[in-house]
C-alpha cells in the first residue's frame, strides 16, 4: 500500500524552523535582537522575501517582537505555542482520526 507523500517545505518553512530552534535553545538569547533581514540573508542566501515570511511567521507564534525600524527582538517570555500538526499525524491504534 502507499503512503502519501509529505508535503515539501518551504524555504520560509525551513528558516522558520532553524531560527525557532535558536531562540528555543537559548542560542539566540531573550532580550537578543534578532539578525538583521540583510545579515539573515547573506548568511541564509534566501531572499528578502523569504526573511519577512518567517520572521512575520514566528511574530505569529509569539518567537519574536519587531520594532519597526528597530528589529526584530525575542521576548522574556518566548515559547513556542502547542500544536498538533494533523496533516503529518501518523494513525495508530489509539488514534481514532
Amino acid at each position: 500500500m502507499t503512503r502519501p507523500l509529505p508535503p515539501p517545505r518551504s524555504l520560509t518553512g525551513e528558516l522558520v524552523a532553524r531560527l525557532a530552534d535558536d531562540i528555543t535553545s537559548g542560542k539566540i538569547a531573550p532580550g537578543s535582537r534578532l539578525p538583521t533581514e540583510q545579515e539573515l540573508i547573506a548568511a541564509t542566501g534566501v531572499s528578502r522575501t523569504v526573511v519577512r515570511e518567517a520572521v512575520a511567521a514566528l511574530r505569529a507564534e509569539g518567537l519574536v517582537v519587531t520594532r519597526q525600524g528597530v528589529g526584530a527582538f525575542v521576548p522574556e517570555n518566548a515559547r513556542r505555542p502547542l500544536r498538533i500538526d494533523l496533516i503529518n499525524c501518523r494513525r495508530c491504534a489509539r488514534c481514532s482520526m
